[in-house]
């Protein structure tokens, strides 16, 4: 197996494991994703060079994650971040009613 292959196996095993998590994620919270989405971009070097749309039945939220989230799993501090991004986009799709915007 050549770099590139071992390279994309593993974006690919990161996109899967990310994936995973924000379905544990939103189970937590309630909330059942129905679907997890990848772009995995060609230029590496962009800061937001993948994507992934998670959906519910009603509504999408949209991440982007650098090549180095997706290629490398041994950071603490990188899997603390990544987990921290897909805590605030869950919370996006939790459906709220609206807040009264006036009191009487």
């Amino acid at each position: 197996m050549d770099q590139n292959s071992k390279t994309q196996s593993d974006r690919q095993a990161g996109a899967e494991a990310i994936s995973a998590k924000a379905v544990v994620i939103g189970r937590e919270n309630g909330i059942e994703i129905s679907k997890c989405v990848w772009d995995l971009g060609k230029d590496f070097s962009l800061q937001h060079a993948h994507q992934l749309e998670l959906s519910t039945e009603t509504k999408t939220v949209r991440l982007y994650f650098p090549d180095v989230e997706l290629t490398s799993t041994d950071s603490g501090s990188r899997t603390r971040r990544t987990e921290e991004r897909l805590r605030s986009a869950i919370a996006q799709l939790l459906s709220r009613p609206p807040a009264a915007t006036y009191a009487f």
